[in-house]
């Protein structure tokens, strides 16, 4: 092919694809946000979209439209939402859809993750002019400075105190080995030193959120130690842990043991299977081991903590850490392309914590209008199934199937929302090929041509599979690409025997792009090239397996015929009983010429003896003498009982010996 010709291709190519409808696809933002905002802030929400055609924006609050007005602007071309002057009637929950024109009437509409906007709300103490709280103490001995009173927070507060003197300059306590300020805010000191006493100055709490230069200071205390010669030794004791700690997953889990006593007690921690913790990317301890912190918490982080402060003895607390959380996604949505003709499956499946309640079904949207599941269309285009948390799209056809749909969860602890558009394409299609089934002979021209097309936004690329071989830019052995005519083919006149024998078997000519694959199978046979042993290998048998199977074949042969002989040589010197002989049951040829009671019968010449004649006579009739010489057959009886119990006896022998005769 000539480069003119290729970059015309490919210009067209690209022409195609730029062409094709695409759904809206949220870019921004990625993942659902919380913000905490001072009010009057002046707020920027940003939302970006890809699609074609162009993505126009909305926004929504709390789940429903919203259109600008004097407290917020929506941009509809960049996806801006601003609120100049934020408050509290603007906090709550924000998403921004991507809507675009994909064919006539449709217009699907991606929505993004959630961002909450929150404002920080941290109130003064009640009453700041109350008067300084006593509190006493001894060296060596443990105090607590109450933050009493505190006041609503949100988010929660953070906490420090100060020591204030007369000239109401103010100092920041520093908390050390010996001093703790807890989560609660309250102010321990393990054991009092005198430096530790307010004569005139006090102490007092302050709260602080987002800067500590912003402060709330809260009720007064004042602080009387009491000078001790020798400070006692003091056994440790647990003054403070925290009680039924309950954080969500992925967040930094904060436990703490305070422990009094002098010399300072040593605290440790043990884990869930009692083994000591020490510092490292699981674990941190800080504030002189006073308070543990586990890093991005998981559902096997659940269970019995343990602390231990020691010095002259060992006191121990155990914390039971609740672990729990918002929906935990099993399954979510995500973006699908899928050709015409086939089934779309969109799964929404996800989980309580462990332990927890099992949660409802989702509530379903498409295009962000929410889905009436108890009322659908008899249409039967939209399926739900596994207790409606998932939905089948059937036989999809373009473009009024292309859609986005969205699925929200919920519990206690929060929800979490997601997001699926699927754009549906036309199908490969196979527009030329040759026989699937082809049997040559040397001299033939073997045509392996395969075109197809597809949707006019993908690029169909082609790929050879032969042998357990792929071929993506080559071709396989003796196959020949003509750019001209466009054709493939093998020319068999040019190939050598050897050759010739390996260009049997299938050729699978593949169309395929990111979304779809079509593979065309031609079979190759070879029908003046046709050899048992090629065929045994192409059948994949083994040649020694054709061999042994035939050694066995003519070894039971040769025993058929051995036992056959010798049962013939056998049943050469037996007398043959036939069925006349059967009959008379008294009859025992075998046991008769073992007794050598018919000897002289068989030396009998019938020319030579009268009375054999006789006996083959079967008119003739016995004399007197004839019957005194069977006297010997009769066991001693008379002739005449003889001939009475068994009168057919000399017939049938007479009868037989003729034959023998």
């Amino acid at each position: 092919m000539t480069p003119v010709v290729s970059i015309v291709c490919l210009l067209a190519a690209l022409s195609g694809v730029a062409s094709q409808s695409i759904p809206p696809h949220i870019i921004k933002p990625e993942a659902k946000t919380k913000e905490y905002l001072k009010r009057n802030s002046n707020v920027v929400l940003h939302c970006r979209a890809s699609g074609n055609p162009t993505v126009t924006y909305k926004w929504y609050f709390n789940g429903k439209e919203i259109t600008s007005t004097n407290y917020v602007k929506v941009d509809s071309t960049t996806g801006n939402l601003t609120i100049p002057s934020f408050t509290n009637r603007e906090q709550g929950e924000y998403q921004c859809g991507g809507e675009n024109n994909v064919g006539p009437g449709v217009y699907p509409l991606a929505m993004s993750p959630v961002t909450t906007l929150k404002e920080i709300v941290l109130k003064g103490w009640a009453d700041s002019g109350a008067k300084p709280k006593p509190v006493n103490g001894s060296e060596g001995r443990y105090a607590r400075l109450e933050c009493g009173d505190v006041p609503a927070s949100d988010p929660p507060a953070r906490f420090m105190w100060f020591r204030q003197g007369v000239d109401g300059a103010q100092e920041q306590i520093k908390e050390g080995d010996r001093i703790y300020i807890d989560e609660k805010g309250s102010l321990h000191f393990i054991y009092l030193e005198m430096a530790d006493q307010t004569a005139v100055d006090i102490y007092k709490c302050a709260m602080y959120i987002d800067n500590p230069d912003n402060i709330q200071l809260g009720s007064p205390n004042k602080l009387t130690v009491k000078a001790i010669d020798v400070k006692p030794q003091v056994p440790p004791k647990s003054v403070y842990k925290t009680v039924n700690p309950q954080f969500l997953i992925g967040q930094v889990a904060e436990m703490e043991c305070v422990f009094s006593g002098f010399p300072m007690p040593s605290v440790q921690w043990l884990d869930l299977r009692k083994e000591p913790i020490t510092t490292n990317r699981k674990y941190r301890l800080v504030k002189n081991n006073m308070k543990l912190q586990i890093i991005n918490i998981t559902e096997n982080d659940e269970g019995i903590y343990t602390c231990t402060g020691t010095s002259s003895t060992k006191v121990e607390e155990t914390i039971f850490l609740d672990v729990t959380s918002g929906p935990i996604w099993e399954q979510s949505l995500h973006n699908q392309t899928i050709p015409e003709g086939r089934d779309a499956i969109f799964t929404c499946k996800a989980r309580s914590a462990r332990s927890e309640a099992e949660l409802n079904a989702p509530v379903w949207l498409k295009n962000g209008v929410e889905i009436n599941i108890n009322n659908l269309p008899e249409t039967g285009k939209m399926e739900f199934s596994d207790r409606y948390r998932v939905v089948t799209v059937r036989d999809l056809k373009k473009p009024g199937d292309i859609m986005c749909l969205q699925c929200r969860v919920t519990n206690s602890f929060g929800s979490e929302f997601a997001n699926g558009c699927l754009n549906v394409i036309e199908p490969i299609k196979v527009t030329t090929h040759p026989p699937l089934r082809q049997g040559i002979t040397k001299g033939d021209l073997v045509n392996l041509t395969v075109r197809g097309t597809t949707d006019p936004g993908m690029t169909l690329r082609y790929r050879w599979e032969f042998k357990n071989q792929t071929y993506y830019a080559d071709l396989p052995p003796h196959v020949i690409y003509d750019d001209v005519s466009d054709q493939t083919y093998i020319n068999t006149t040019s190939l050598s025997d050897e050759e010739y024998k390996q260009i049997e078997g299938n050729y699978s000519r593949v169309l395929y792009h990111n979304f779809e694959t079509r593979p065309v199978v031609i079979e190759i046979v070879l029908e003046d090239w046709i050899v048992a042993p090629v065929v045994v290998a192409a059948a994949g048998v083994p040649i020694w397996v054709i061999i042994l199977l035939i050694l066995l074949l003519i070894i039971i042969i040769l025993l058929i015929i051995c036992c056959c002989c010798y049962q013939k040589k056998k049943d050469r010197g037996a007398y043959k009983v036939y069925h006349t002989e059967v009959n008379t049951v008294y009859l025992s040829p075998d046991k008769d010429i073992e007794d050598s009671k018919f000897q002289n019968v068989t030396s009998i010449d019938p020319e030579e003896d009268e009375s054999v004649k006789k006996t083959l006579n079967p008119n003739y009739e016995l004399s007197d003498d004839d019957m005194d010489s069977l006297d010997g057959y009769a066991g001693g009886k008379s002739n005449a009982a003889y001939f009475s119990d068994d009168a057919s006896f000399v017939g049938q022998y007479a009868t037989r010996a003729s034959q023998d005769l």
